[in-house]
């Protein structure tokens, strides 16, 4: 083999510079792979490094606990405000069923009170047709009667009786209305006669 041929510029590889603290490490890694002793700069600054990384993790972890604290008072807020709705929903709800129970109720009462009334009604149109065959049978024997006086009396005497039956039921009827009123369009009733 021959002489190495010398170096020209051409051969060498031109050393470039690397960026800041690169070097330092790249030197530092290489004392620490061969064991020699690391210098106490590089120390220090790893240790700077290492400290400066932790303040910014604690800082993270500061604003990750004030994060969360604030996320359990939103969750606080929250589950009160849904138990107060859930305690005004089922008031809501106890009051409406107490409403239809009372609606149901005063609706029986008043399907009994207008079942009544009309029983009542029927009664009072019996009675008039009761008196309306009478007063015809009346008028008959007046007509076939010699006694015109003593008829006349007795026809008075019925239509008061009827006027007295008319009142009656006339007040029968306003204490019906007053006490209850049909809650019912189709509830309406109507007097014989009127």
């Amino acid at each position: 083999m021959g002489p190495t041929p010398p170096h020209t510029d051409d051969t060498r590889v031109a050393q470039l510079p690397l960026p800041g603290g690169a070097e330092d490490y790249v030197r530092d890694s290489i004392h620490a792979s061969l064991g020699l002793p690391v210098s106490d700069r590089s120390l220090r600054l790893k240790l700077l490094a290492s400290e400066e990384q932790r303040h910014r993790l604690q800082d993270h972890v500061f604003s990750l606990e004030e994060d969360l604290r604030a996320a359990q008072r939103r969750i606080d807020l929250l589950k009160a405000e849904a138990a107060m709705n859930a305690a005004g929903l089922r008031r809501c709800v106890e009051e409406k069923e107490a409403v239809a129970a009372a609606y149901a109720d005063l609706s029986d009462k008043s399907s009994k009170e207008c079942r009544l009334y009309e029983r009542d009604l029927e009664r009072a149109m019996e009675s008039c047709d009761d008196l309306a065959r009478e007063n015809d049978d009346l008028r008959a024997r007046l007509n076939q009667n010699t006694d015109l006086a003593a008829l006349m009396v007795q026809v008075q005497e019925l239509h008061k009786e009827k006027e007295i039956l008319k009142m009656n039921l006339d007040t029968a009827e306003a204490e019906v209305y007053q006490k209850h009123s049909c809650p019912w369009d189709s509830c309406v009733f109507t007097r014989p006669g009127s």
